[in-house]
């Protein structure tokens, strides 16, 4: 059976209400003003989704968030169409619950970040004397370096337009990142897709544990930002005192924006054993600690710039 028509005269919802009550299997593709996207179904029940630019948009209550977003266009079901790759059948309604709670949190989003294209940066000093974030917000953080617009930065971390716009307000309201307006024939992308051409802003945050993941050495699969973060919190310390005492002038200025998009290129190109090496020295609380950590980096190997390192872990506090 082919279900076909407009979402203007026959609403989403009931589309899914409708293939739910009769238990239908098939694909439900939706092609309208803000591209297109579909949701899988299995005896009725929901088990995949696609929607975003170039479908990065997997999960499928959110999938069902961004078309319930499309204003006007066509929807078509085909039976016995079936995804790559589903994950638990879900019953329609509350997904549709969830999607319309999404819809709600969308409106307080976006008031903070009004589009992809708007260009999010770090700030240039901290409000507080310290900001505690999570491993995920430190990942975000990572990745945004020396400026994107919100859509580029939703390509370098695989993130869909809600699941970035979100991670950007969270930044936003701790103090550590400053929402502008888009830049003309800059770095504005509409849409997120993930594997996008990064523009030249740094995508460690996305891009390093690909780049690591090696089984050359042993008992360290890959290396995350996260790695660098102890119990999943790191503090930023604007007075920048965790090694001051042992560092040279260099190392005692706190990063800016520049160093920040360059230390993360270097550290996404680190072997997996000076990765790990890095990591120790993060979390380190000496110096003597961190001197010994960094060691173990062969510099002919992965030539990093030390000096810069040491500035950066300074900025670290965890």
């Amino acid at each position: 059976m082919a279900l076909q028509g407009t979402i203007e005269t026959f609403a989403l919802p009931d589309v899914l209400r409708l293939l739910s009550s009769t238990k239908k299997t098939g694909q439900l593709r939706v092609d309208g003003d803000r591209g297109a996207g579909s949701l899988w179904v299995e005896e009725g029940m929901v088990t995949a989704g696609a929607a975003g630019a170039g479908g990065n948009v997997t999960d499928p209550g959110e999938a069902l968030f961004e078309l319930l977003r499309f204003g006007s266009g066509d929807f078509i079901f085909e039976d016995d169409q079936r995804p790559d790759t589903s994950g638990d059948p879900t019953d329609v309604e509350p997904l549709l619950d969830a999607a319309t709670a999404m819809l709600d949190e969308w409106q307080a989003i976006e008031a903070v970040v009004p589009s992809l294209d708007h260009h999010v940066s770090l700030v240039t000093e901290l409000s507080d004397d310290e900001v505690v974030i999570s491993a995920a917000d430190w990942k975000t953080l990572v990745a945004v370096a020396g400026g994107s617009s919100v859509g580029r930065l939703g390509d370098a971390l695989g993130l869909g337009e809600l699941s970035v716009s979100r991670a950007v307000k969270q930044l936003n309201e701790l103090g550590l990142v400053e929402i502008g307006e888009p830049r003309a024939g800059g770095d504005a992308g509409a849409g997120t897709g993930a594997g996008a051409d990064d523009g030249g802003f740094s995508t460690f945050g996305a891009d390093a544990a690909a780049t690591l993941e090696a089984d050359e050495v042993e008992s360290f699969e890959s290396f995350d930002p996260a790695a660098l973060v102890v119990d999943d919190t790191v503090g930023f310390e604007a007075d920048d005192a965790a090694f001051g005492a042992a560092s040279d002038e260099s190392a005692e200025a706190e990063p800016d924006a520049s160093d920040a998009a360059e230390i993360a290129r270097q550290l996404a190109n680190l072997s997996p054993k000076a990765a790990k090496a890095v990591a120790a020295a993060a979390r380190a609380t000496t110096p003597e600690e961190r001197d010994a950590a960094l060691a173990e980096v062969d510099d002919d190997e992965d030539p990093i710039n030390r000096d810069l390192l040491i500035k950066f872990l300074g900025s670290v506090n965890s």
